[in-house]
């Protein structure tokens, strides 16, 4: 059977116009491109019930796969990760593996401290698995909810098109866990 995919896109700046949502039409052609079925595409605000909305949505409406973009930075207005862990029933932890990539990437001692707003970005939910990102900061984050794959990309389109090969390709295809 074909993937049930349903794209989530998460931005203020993409409700108000200010960014053009590049990652929904890319996303949604390569999904396709894998064998995949994209059922619906919804963009929302930087707000949690909003979020919420669009996933158990998706969710409740039978897709087998949701990926989401967006959220994920350093800002207090990145909510996804913290919103998302919530509506699984669970928390959130600093994924020290991807910690220590970041103190690689920016070449600090492998015992340096990394400030709040590296360590925002290097939270993931309780359970979740991280894949760090070798061209950019943002991550792909993967957990299971419900029996559903929830992938949870950065914005950056270009984080997106460098992270989609690596972490969801294989699965959409049945190769990847």
């Amino acid at each position: 059977m074909s993937p049930l995919v349903d794209i989530v896109t998460i931005g203020t700046e993409l409700i108000l116009g200010r960014v053009a949502d590049v990652n929904a039409a890319w996303l949604a052609g390569r999904v396709v491109a894998v064998g995949g079925r994209v059922r619906r595409i919804v963009t929302v605000r930087d707000d949690p019930a909003d979020i919420v909305a669009a996933v158990s949505s998706a969710a409740a409406r039978g897709a087998t796969h949701i990926i989401t973009t967006g959220g994920l930075g350093p800002t207090p207005d990145d909510l996804t990760v913290e919103t998302v862990a919530r509506m699984m029933g669970r928390g959130v932890v600093v994924d020290e593996g991807l910690v220590t990539h970041f103190r690689h990437k920016l070449r600090l001692a492998e015992d340096a401290e990394i400030g709040p707003a590296m360590r925002k970005v290097a939270t993931v939910p309780v359970r979740a698995a991280a894949g760090p990102n070798l061209a950019g900061w943002g991550h792909c984050i993967t957990a299971d909810y419900s029996g559903i794959t929830l992938f949870i990309l950065p914005g950056p389109p270009k984080e997106v098109e460098g992270l989609f090969p690596l972490y969801i390709e294989p699965v959409l295809r049945g190769g990847g866990a």
